[in-house]
């Protein structure tokens, strides 16, 4: 019994592992075209940081990066 909850335990954190991983990667292919300037809750938490509404104007994102999100200024 023990050894079949430590075997799904196991299996449990690989796959959690491998999502993480993927996720990072999918990150890092879009990093060319953010600048990313500090976490965020929401969108509207990276206007100000991202300067939406004055000039250059650039689109805010609020993206999720790791275990946390950050904001995304393109």
């Amino acid at each position: 019994m023990k050894s079949s909850k430590l075997h799904f335990l196991v299996l449990l954190i690989i796959i959690s592992f491998i999502f993480n991983i993927q996720s990072t990667r999918i990150i890092d292919n879009s990093s060319s075209d953010c600048d990313f300037k500090g976490p965020c809750q929401k969108k509207t938490d990276c206007y100000e940081r991202c300067g939406v509404g004055k000039p250059p104007f650039k689109i805010a994102l609020c993206e999720p990066y790791g275990s946390s999100r950050v904001c995304c200024c393109i």
